[in-house]
């Protein structure tokens, strides 16, 4: 995750929030001019299904494959009347295209939002133009499968939104930054120095410690089944009784007999 909170870089960089460097290459971040056409192409390159989500738009699906279609070759016919929807699978080792406008918040449009009572008014004051599009599974999410798409982010910064202010005390109670890059530079914007690294990858192979650990629990597999097959090929032993369990036994079947 970036230092500062992408919509309040997005608000407090100027003219630089138009440059996706700002947000760290981890953030995915896709800056849209107001109104624009997006195509989002997801290429599956794994063999499990994945439900991809837009927050803050309806969008179109014009492609959608079957499994094991490959990444998607620009020669479809789009249907004349595309499904709507916020959330979309993409099947294993296959695509889809998903297309909407950049445009929310916009005060022209109706409210993408029908869950919202006929009272919910919405303007350029309730929505922030940073939306999230990720996978639906959530440890694929914490993993780092998201981006986001920012619409026109510089016209928030003049008078385009209101942040209540017990956002802003929240941060303060964690010690969040409100303020610069994903580093939370204010001063050099594109210096990403200290800026949340991701994990590196795994290493391909065996490691040293990996190969160490590896032997141990072998030799610990065969030390246990060895074990194992001496107790159960041993005879079963036989224990005299003492004086006094013989007195118990004796006692019981006296009573028996009364």
């Amino acid at each position: 995750m970036p230092k500062v909170p992408t919509l309040y870089s997005a608000l407090t960089t100027g003219e630089e929030a138009n440059n996706p460097a700002i947000y760290a290459e981890n953030s995915n971040a896709f800056v849209l001019e107001k109104n624009d056409i997006i195509d989002i192409v997801v290429n599956n390159n794994d063999t499990g299904k994945h439900p991809f989500h837009l927050h803050g738009h309806n969008f179109q699906t014009i492609v959608r494959s079957d499994d094991d279609a490959g990444n998607y070759v620009a020669n479809e016919t789009f249907p004349t009347v595309p499904m709507r929807r916020d959330t979309f699978m993409v099947r294993p080792n296959g695509n889809i295209v998903l297309r909407f406008r950049a445009d929310n918040p916009d005060k022209s449009r109706p409210s993408p939002f029908p869950y919202h009572s006929p009272s919910h008014k919405h303007s350029a004051n309730t929505h922030s133009r940073i939306w999230l599009f990720h996978c639906h599974i959530e440890w694929h999410v914490a993993t780092g499968l998201g981006a986001h798409m920012m619409d026109a982010p510089t016209s928030l910064q003049n008078g385009g939104l209101t942040i209540p202010q017990n956002h802003y005390d929240a941060c303060a109670k964690q010690n969040v930054p409100i303020a610069g890059n994903a580093a939370g530079n204010t001063k050099d914007l594109l210096d990403l120095k200290g800026a949340n690294k991701p994990p590196p990858p795994l290493p391909e192979g065996f490691t040293a410690r990996g190969i160490v650990a590896l032997v141990f629990s072998i030799l610990s597999a065969f030390a246990g089944t060895g074990v194992i097959a001496w107790y159960g090929a041993g005879e079963i032993g036989t224990k005299t009784p003492s004086k006094e369990t013989k007195n118990a036994v004796a006692a019981v079947e006296t009573e028996e007999d009364k």
